[in-house]
């Protein structure tokens, strides 16, 4: 006999479905890549591409992403290259361009722990695009959370 939560649910169980959702949110995240790759090649918005893919097909969290990306480019874009110093922003490979701009927008917006996020954002870089990426990216959405989302003492001194 297995011991069970107070929701009557086994441990072992909840563990699983656990894993399916982080997969489930990680592929999202892939095929939201996949969508503002394309429109960066086509040079078309991503809004348009999910259009031709089948917008009704996006789950909500694919459908979220771009959709932010597409309405906080510019800024995000900025963000970008304020924060990459020792490299130009119109010389990092596409993939970890469009990486970057769904985590700095779900960093901004908020709605997800910054860590995971950021975990995120690492996990997909050594999946789709190069290993060796892998220390940029993080070092950036790293100094986006430290600059824009941890709050400054200074500031609050009166």
């Amino acid at each position: 006999m297995s011991k069970t939560t107070g929701s009557g649910s086994s441990p072992a169980k909840k563990g699983v479905n656990d894993l399916s959702v982080g997969l489930a949110r990680r592929e999202a995240r892939q095929r939201a890549v996949s969508i503002i790759y394309e429109a960066k090649i086509k040079e078309i918005t991503p809004k348009s591409v999910a259009e031709e893919q089948g917008r009704s097909s996006l789950d909500d969290l694919t459908a979220y992403l771009v959709d932010g990306v597409d309405a906080e480019a510019q800024s995000i874009d900025a963000i970008i290259d304020r924060l990459s110093s020792n490299w130009q922003f119109d010389r990092l490979p596409l993939v970890e361009v469009c990486i970057l701009e769904i985590a700095i927008f779900e960093l901004l917006d908020g709605r997800n722990n910054k860590a995971v996020v950021i975990n995120e954002a690492v996990e997909l870089t050594k999946l789709i695009a190069d290993p060796k990426s892998v220390k940029f990216i993080n070092g950036i959405l790293a100094n986006i959370a430290k600059q824009y989302l941890e709050p400054n003492p200074i500031q609050n001194i009166d």
